[in-house]
């Protein structure tokens, strides 16, 4: 049973500045390896004595064909929690010492083009459900336009958007400010959502009143809703590509690789804490750019 969770999490809360979400990925880590724990009946004085034990709890994940991206998360968690416990000296050892996990291999996310991008907005535009319509339209632009994270975008305020400067301002991962300009098209579609569709969702509740995105019940947006109203316009687009919300946000930054944004300003605009993160769009951008302009030049067989 591993001992002073509540204590870890309050720390990767207050000292690290956590959100909610990564918060409970650690968790869940954590109780995936006590549940193995509990099953085995391993005490925790035996875990950090011999390490055997966690050796075995990676090679059942292995075993249960869990990706090696899966593992590597795994271990980062547990490894957090024992340097958490090495630091207030509750153990002695770190039991992770001389355990290594498999390679992750470097995947490129998949991304649309500006001729998809369009195909999607087309559909939101042309919905028999004309309130929720708008509503999705404006979470497109504002995802792809403004390259928001789906947390980010469900936890907007209306107090965020600062029309008189162009400008978002908020609090995103790790609780860091970050201000990304309003575009032409993510301002019309905000004013638009504003004025018309969100004014009758927000008589349904007042339970969303601070919100920029709302359900049809007048709450608070959900990460599953956006997944879902996504999902929809991507099937009848007919876009033979797996998409999430982030894809959206892969094309936002990729896009600005591609029109000759630096680095440092793609950085700043999707609120990377490390500058390496930000180094798969250039990769991305030269894949893309070299299917794209060898699909223009192809031959024609016929």
């Amino acid at each position: 049973m591993l001992i002073n969770l509540d204590d870890f999490s309050r720390m990767l809360k207050i000292e690290r500045n956590y959100s909610e979400n990564t918060i409970s990925a650690y968790l869940s880590d954590l109780k995936s390896f006590n549940v193995f724990l509990e099953k085995n009946k391993i005490n925790f004085k035996d875990v950090i004595n011999d390490s055997k034990h966690i050796k075995s709890f990676f090679r059942q994940l292995s075993k249960k064909k869990l990706s090696p991206r899966s593992i590597k998360r795994k271990f980062s968690s547990l490894s957090s929690y024992f340097i958490f416990l090495l630091d207030r000296k509750t153990i002695k050892n770190n039991p992770l010492n001389g355990i290594f996990t498999p390679k992750v291999p470097k995947a490129l996310p998949e991304i649309l083009t500006t001729e998809e991008i369009n195909k999607v907005f087309f559909q939101s535009e042309n919905t028999d459900n004309e309130l929720l319509g708008l509503r999705d339209r404006c979470i497109l632009e504002m995802l792809y336009s403004s390259g928001l994270r789906v947390s980010e975008l469900c936890n907007l305020k209306v107090n965020n958007i600062q029309f008189d400067l162009d400008l978002i301002r908020f609090f995103g991962k790790g609780n860091k400010e970050r201000m990304i300009p309003l575009t032409y098209y993510a301002r019309k579609w905000l004013e638009r959502y504003l004025t018309q569709s969100r004014r009758i969702l927000s008589e349904r509740s007042t339970k969303g009143s601070k919100f920029v995105f709302l359900s049809n019940n007048g709450l608070p947006l959900t990460r599953a809703a956006v997944w879902q109203s996504v999902k929809k316009y991507i099937n009848k687009a007919a876009i033979p590509k797996k998409i999430s919300p982030h894809t959206f946000r892969h094309s936002f930054a990729t896009h600005l690789v591609d029109g000759g944004a630096n680095l440092v300003e793609v950085q700043a605009l999707l609120g990377h804490a490390d500058i390496s993160t930000t180094e798969i769009y250039t990769h991305l951008s030269r894949d893309f750019i070299d299917s794209e302009y060898m699909k223009a030049f192809e031959k024609d067989k016929n």
